[in-house]
C-alpha cells in the first residue's frame, strides 16, 4: 500500500525573508498556503519570499518547520566536505516541562547573564531526587545536516558527585536511541567560563532523521540554562574563573549568594582563610603537594624542643607544629602514592588541623574515628570500591598520630614530675 502523495510533494521549498535572506524551509503545500493567504509570493517553483518581516516571526507554519532554525550559518565541515551548519540557540520561551515526569520542579525567569545583559533562563531540579525535564516541541530539522546548539549553563553539580545534569536529543520520538550529553564533571569542556556560567556549543548530526526534540534533564542539583548568542559574539568577554575551582567538589551555583554554601569547608571564606593561613605559616608546599606540583616532600622538621613556663614544662608552639607537620607530611605522601582523590587528602588535613586548634596546650586529642567518619561521610560514593585499602591506610595514619601524641604527653609528664 502506498500513500496518495507524489515525489514532488516531498520536496522542500526555500523560504526567503522580506530582504531576500534565507529564513528556513517548508513543504510545497504550506508554501502554497502562505501565498494564497497573501503572506508570501513565489520567486520560482522551489522558492517563496515573505511579504513582511512580521510574517517571518508570526507565521505558525514557518515556526513548525523551522522553530529556532532561522539563524543558519554555513561555516563547518562534515566528513571532509563543506556542509551547512544549522545553528540552534536556547530560548527559554520555547521550552516547557515534560508532562511524562511527575516530579518536575523549577521555574522560568529573567536574570542577569555573565555578559551583564538580562536574559530569560530556566532553572530546573533541586537538591532532592525530583527527576525534572524540560523539552522543546518536535522540530523538523534538515536531514544529514550538522547542527550546533548553543546555551549558557550554571550549576548542575552537588558535593556528593551523584547528580544528573545532561542534554538529550531524541529523533523521531525514539527515546531508546537518543543522544545523551553529560554536562557535569567536565565530560564536555565549555567554550568559555565567566562568573560561574559556562558557555556550551553542542554539535550533532541528524542523519536520516527529521523530527527532533531537545531535552534538559536535572536531578540532585539546581541547574540553570540561559539564552545565548553565537559564541563568536563572546570573543571579547573575559574569562572570569573561580580561584578555588580545583579544590571544590562542585561548581558555582547561582542559588547561593556567593555561588557556594557558606557553612561548608569549601566555601570561599573558608578556602581563602586556609590559603592565608598557609601563606603566613610558610607552608605553601602543602598546597603544591596536594596539586602534585612537586615530586618530593619537604625535609622532616627537627625534633621538638621544650621551654619552661613556671613550674610546668610545655612544648613550644614551633615544636608542636613541627611534630604534627611531620606526621601530616607522611600522611599526605601515603595518600598521594595511593592515587586517591585530592579532596580526600584535604579532608584528612582539615581533620588534623581542627584537632590541633582545639588542643589546650597540655594534652592533644586527635580522634582517629573523627577523621575516618569525616572522610566516609563526604566521599562514601567515591571510595566504595577502595574500602579495604583506605581502612588500612587510615589505621596506619591513626597509629602514627596516636604514637606521636602519646610520646609527647609521656615526655610532658616526665618533665612535670621532675
Amino acid at each position: 500500500m502506498t500513500k496518495n502523495t507524489s515525489n514532488a510533494e516531498k520536496l522542500t521549498v526555500t523560504v526567503l525573508s522580506q530582504d531576500g535572506k534565507p529564513a528556513g524551509l517548508t513543504y510545497p503545500r504550506r508554501a502554497a498556503g502562505l501565498v494564497k493567504k497573501g503572506r508570501a509570493r513565489f520567486v520560482n517553483d522551489n522558492t517563496i519570499r515573505l511579504n513582511s518581516v512580521s510574517d517571518a516571526l508570526n507565521t505558525e507554519d514557518i515556526k513548525m518547520d523551522n522553530n529556532i532554525n532561522t539563524l543558519n550559518e554555513n561555516k563547518a565541515f562534515a566528513q571532509n566536505e563543506q556542509q551547512p551548519v544549522n545553528r540552534l540557540f536556547f530560548n527559554a520561551r520555547e521550552w516547557s516541562f515534560n508532562k511524562d515526569c511527575k516530579n518536575n520542579v523549577g521555574s522560568r525567569s529573567f536574570m542577569q547573564g555573565p555578559d551583564g545583559i538580562i536574559s530569560e533562563a530556566f532553572t530546573i531540579g533541586d537538591w532532592g531526587y525530583n527527576w525534572t525535564e524540560i523539552i522543546t516541541k518536535s522540530l523538523i530539522l534538515p536531514k544529514h545536516t550538522l547542527h550546533t546548539f548553543t546555551f549558557w549553563l550554571n550549576g548542575g553539580e552537588n558535593d556528593n558527585n551523584n547528580e544528573v545534569c545532561r542534554l538529550e536529543i531524541v529523533f523521531n520520538n525514539d527515546w531508546e536511541n537518543r543522544y545523551t550529553y553529560n554536562l557535569n564533571r567536565s565530560f564536555i569542556k565549555p567554550l568559555k567560563k565567566c562568573r560561574g556560567w559556562e558557555l556550551y556549543e553542542i554539535p550533532f548530526i541528524t542523519g536520516d532523521n527529521e523530527y527532533t526534540q531537545l531535552r534538559f534533564v536535572a536531578q540532585r542539583a539546581y541547574m540553570t540554562v540561559l539564552n545565548a548568542k553565537p559564541a563568536s559574539e563572546y570573543a571579547d568577554l573575559p574569562e572570569i574563573l573561580d580561584e578555588f575551582e580545583g579544590e571544590r567538589p562542585q561548581r558555582h551555583n547561582i542559588v547561593f549568594d556567593d555561588g557556594f554554601p557558606t557553612n561548608t569547608w569549601y566555601s570561599t571564606k573558608a578556602l581563602r582563610e586556609k590559603k592565608i593561613k598557609r601563606q603566613l605559616s610558610g607552608q605553601d608546599w602543602e598546597n603544591k603537594i596536594l596539586s602534585n606540583q612537586v615530586p618530593t616532600p619537604p625535609p622532616v622538621p627537627a625534633p621538638p624542643t621544650y621551654s619552661n613556663v613556671g613550674n610546668s614544662v610545655l612544648p613550644t608552639l614551633e615544636a608542636l607544629q613541627g611534630s604534627v607537620t611531620s606526621i601530616l607530611t607522611d600522611m599526605l605522601n601515603k595518600l598521594t602514592e595511593g592515587g586517591l582523590h585530592e579532596q580526600i587528602r584535604i579532608q584528612v588535613q582539615n581533620a588534623v588541623e581542627e584537632g590541633i586548634n582545639e588542643a589546650d596546650g597540655e594534652d592533644i586529642d586527635i580522634d582517629p574515628d573523627y577523621i575516618a567518619d569525616t572522610i566516609v561521610e563526604q566521599f562514601s560514593d567515591k571510595i566504595s570500591d577502595l574500602t579495604d585499602e583506605i581502612t588500612n591506610m587510615l589505621e596506619d595514619i591513626s597509629g602514627q598520630l596516636e604514637n606521636a601524641v602519646d610520646d609527647l604527653n609521656d615526655r610532658l609528664d616526665e618533665l612535670n614530675d621532675n
